[in-house]
């Protein structure tokens, strides 16, 4: 609004100058998209840290979220196969949280695919007692480095916004007592392997766990 306001109010009486003072409204709207999206991905961070937990199915979550962006993932040249059993996998979770962590891990993996690519999806048991739920993308892969710092919430390799999405997928699986893995090579793809427990665990705000 602000954006258009100063076109509206500001907006050069030189023909000359106003493709320039257009292109420069067109940049401030952007930045203040940009800015709103940070804000809310601070929200939501915040918001991560307390649970409502009840037995849920981590297949029927994936399902959902691989119908939803199934679309957006064929218009860019990216295909999403899936593997898991017809078990449901149930387990303890808050639903919402657990399905917006697994929605911005599919989300990175599409976005380090500029054009085309694979996204394989894959629910497996980790021994007796966990669920192992693994992404694996044909993306641009990431150094040593790089997987070091990227559940730090003050990195980002993205140019839009601050790249919240994957440091507070690992706070909602932390939460849920669980982690994430990660094996990456760079130019050659990335997987992020999520582990979470069959049983109910001791609930808490991440901040108290020691």
């Amino acid at each position: 609004m602000a954006a258009q306001r100063m076109k509206r109010d500001f907006i050069p009486a030189d023909s000359g100058k106003i493709e320039d003072f257009q292109n420069l409204s067109g940049v401030i709207r952007d930045e203040i998209k940009r800015l709103d999206g940070i804000i809310e991905e601070f929200l939501s961070f915040s918001k991560s840290r307390r649970l409502e937990l009840r037995d849920f199915s981590i297949t029927e979550i994936l399902q959902k979220i691989v119908s939803l962006i199934r679309e957006e993932a064929s218009a860019r040249g990216i295909t999403i196969e899936t593997k898991w059993h017809q078990s449901p996998a149930v387990i303890p979770m808050d639903i919402n949280k657990l399905q917006q962590a697994f929605l911005n891990l599919i989300k990175n993996a599409m976005e380090s695919m500029p054009a085309q690519g694979k996204i394989s999806i894959e629910v497996g048991k980790e021994g007796k007692n966990y669920i192992a739920v693994s992404i694996s993308d044909t993306g641009c892969g990431m150094t040593s480095e790089e997987i070091e710092r990227i559940f730090n919430p003050e990195y980002t390799t993205k140019e839009k916004g601050v790249g919240l999405g994957i440091p507070l997928a690992n706070e909602i699986i932390r939460g849920h007592g669980g982690e994430i893995r990660v094996i990456s090579r760079k130019g050659e793809g990335t997987t992020f392997e999520v582990i979470l427990p069959r049983e109910r665990f001791n609930e808490r705000p991440l901040k108290d766990k020691g």
